[in-house]
């Protein structure tokens, strides 16, 4: 037996804080080597932090990167470790991983695949690596496979795996035994599984050892990454890391037998027929860095990590009521995770502020400042909690009612957070009476205005409250709002951070009735029981101005996501929902599109917002839709469609 621990870590990282991130690297190292690990994989960009943007192109980046890297070598004694840093090469920027051995920086792998879809943008900023090997730094970089005492490793870049032809198939018929990979790879409901399938799947293929590292946390404002990791053989999956940890890095460890690569690759006809074409593999150099010793992992670890009985796999629920507390609470975790590291990070914060309406949205914003402040530095202050978060509850005595007032109360009791009352009446009917002064005629304000002014002036009064409190003030705005524009600019779409802006509503529904189940809170049964009201003129209801919020979602979905046409929306929401007249439903279909349309300028202005799900309406992340444009051709065959 050739045994080798391998270790895949996971660690939350801030761009361009190169002595904070390397601080953490160095933990994570450390605690590698003392649980045995001979080789250890770290995220992508761990040293400068992943979206670098623009600020890639300033000198220092690559230059501060560089220096950090050969200082933390000098921790990379009896462990080989691989770290992610971008480089600068005849004026070109490239995203390498670096393996560290025997305290010295042996060589340089380079991403090959640059994804530039969704909220990835890497080919503005990045060169994509062809094919051989070159020097940067002094140090051979390019295709390289390395052989170190305990065997032959080599690397790849996040979208490499994830690409058609990747570049470990040259480097395993040139001997790679181990292929790591240093991730970036986002949040979303199910990725993890992917990612999961991925790994297995391409240990199987190319007949190697797979370890698979992701960053963690949220990056430099919007996207989540959930951590985690994988170690797989030819003959399965070893390891998996844990996903969405509060903590700052997380370590998994698995012993793999090189021997069992070997013979996989022996006993397999057709790779050997495949291996022995030697294609692919031209522009692969094997480095040797075979110096130090290596202390093989013991047996007795490799054995207590094998299955309890191999011929009976171990059981897995098929129960769809767990599977769907996974995901929501997955997602949850995942917000609270982005929600603590966007306080912790912007750093001029003291605590959180959010004003409750006694709705959904606003209660999901609660609870998600509840469970940020009690991670922040890690859970260190859990107990101190309710100093972190601070309620309000601003009411216009026309229209706010004692329902509301009583839902939001009691769960701001129940969470055990500070909870103020402060009318906005006053406020209110001097905005009115000056809207009118503006209009020249009292009677000239229209009804969308007179709704719009109290949005208006609780923005302006929590944003100055922010100012006052060192706050970060949460937009309790939702997904399904920014497609049809039912927000108001300058009102409840203002704000620090939009925590929740990535949901739907009958999401963020969805996981206000699992927060009751998971936290047993019976003040959220009142705010369930409330149809869902901006509370701005009589007797409103959202779904009355707007459709059914599951109408709503369906076509947000259909249309957004699948870039469906208008007639086909209606023709699968005729089906879908024959519970609605199809007439009724086309209605809707028109109000949706010529909505859609009509408020991307809207959206345009949006504040800072987690993205946590494929389908994003963030201009700033991924969705790039005209702000004029015209879609009368297609409500047009929209009202002449037949099923």
């Amino acid at each position: 037996m050739r045994l080798v621990r391998i270790g895949v870590g996971s660690v939350s990282v801030k761009v361009g804080d190169f002595s904070g991130n390397s601080d953490r690297l160095r933990e994570l190292i450390e605690a590698a080597r003392a649980a045995g690990c001979n080789l250890l994989v770290t995220p992508e960009l761990a040293l400068s932090g992943y979206s670098l943007e623009d600020r890639v192109w300033w000198p220092d980046i690559a230059r501060r990167s560089w220096r950090t890297l050969v200082a933390l070598a000098e921790s990379c004694r009896d462990i080989s470790v691989f770290v992610g840093l971008p480089v600068h090469h005849d004026s070109m920027m490239y995203n390498a991983a670096a393996l560290l051995h025997d305290g010295v920086v042996r060589g340089l792998v380079l991403k090959r695949f640059l994804p530039t879809y969704s909220v990835f943008y890497e080919g503005r900023n990045w060169t994509a690596w062809r094919e051989g090997v070159t020097t940067i730094n002094g140090v051979p970089a390019g295709d390289l496979v390395f052989r170190l005492p305990f065997g032959c490793v080599s690397a790849e870049i996040c979208e490499d795996m994830w690409s058609p032809q990747t570049p470990a198939q040259g480097r395993v018929l040139a001997g790679a035994e181990i292929i790591c990979n240093l991730s970036a790879s986002p949040f979303t409901p199910g990725k993890n599984e992917q990612r999961r399938r991925m790994v297995q799947t391409a240990a199987e293929r190319l007949a190697c050892v797979y370890a698979y590292s992701n960053l963690l946390g949220l990056d430099n404002s919007r996207l989540v990454f959930d951590g985690g990791g994988f170690i797989a053989s030819p003959n399965g999956l070893l390891v998996a890391g844990k996903t969405l940890s509060r903590s700052y890095w997380t370590l998994a460890t698995g012993i793999v037998d090189l021997e069992e690569v070997g013979r996989a690759r022996a006993e397999n006809t057709t790779w050997r027929q495949y291996a022995s074409k030697k294609d692919g593999i031209a522009g692969v150099r094997v480095i040797e860095a075979d110096t130090g010793e290596w202390v093989p992992a013991p047996v007795a670890a490799y054995a207590r990590q094998l299955p309890s009985n191999f011929f009976y796999p171990e059981q897995i629920t098929a129960d769809p009521r767990e599977w769907a507390a996974n995901y929501l609470d997955d997602l949850y975790d995942a917000l609270v995770l982005g929600l603590r590291d966007y306080f912790e990070k912007v750093g001029a914060f003291e605590r959180f502020l959010v004003a409750v309406s006694g709705g959904r949205d606003s209660a999901l914003c609660l609870l998600l400042a509840v469970d940020a402040a009690k991670a922040l530095r890690a859970g260190a202050e859990a107990d101190k909690y309710a100093e972190r978060v601070w309620a309000v509850y601003l009411p216009n005595a026309q229209y706010s009612s004692s329902r509301t007032l009583d839902a939001a109360q009691s769960l701001s009791q129940e969470l055990g957070v500070p909870f103020r009352v402060v009318s906005i009446t006053e406020e209110a009917q001097i905005a009115l009476e000056k809207a009118g002064e503006l209009m020249g005629d009292p009677a000239l304000v229209t009804g969308l205005a007179k709704q719009n002014l109290q949005a208006r002036v609780r923005g302006s009064m929590m944003l100055n409250w922010a100012n006052s409190a060192r706050g970060l003030l949460l937009v309790t705005s939702n997904l399904s709002e920014a497609a049809v524009g039912y927000t108001t600019t300058g009102g409840d779409n203002q704000g620090g951070y939009a925590p929740i802006a990535n949901l739907p509503k009958t999401l963020v529904t969805r996981l206000v009735q699992r927060a009751a189940e998971r936290y047993q809170l019976r003040s959220i049964e009142k705010i369930l029981a409330i149809p869902p009201s901006a509370e701005l003129a009589p007797d409103q209801e959202d779904e009355a101005d707007l459709m059914p919020y599951i109408v709503l979602d369906d076509l947000l979905f259909l249309f957004a996501r699948r870039r469906m046409s208008l007639p086909d929306c209606w023709r699968i929401l005729v089906h879908r929902r024959p519970e609605y007249d199809a007439e009724q439903l086309r209605a809707w279909t028109k109000r949706f599109g010529t909505l859609f349309a009509q408020n991307q300028w809207k959206r345009e202005q949006l504040p800072v917002a987690m993205k946590v799900l494929d389908l994003d309406l963030d201009p700033k992340t991924g969705f790039r839709f005209p702000v004029t444009q015209s879609i009368q051709e297609e409500l047009d065959e929209l009202a002449a469609a037949d099923l």
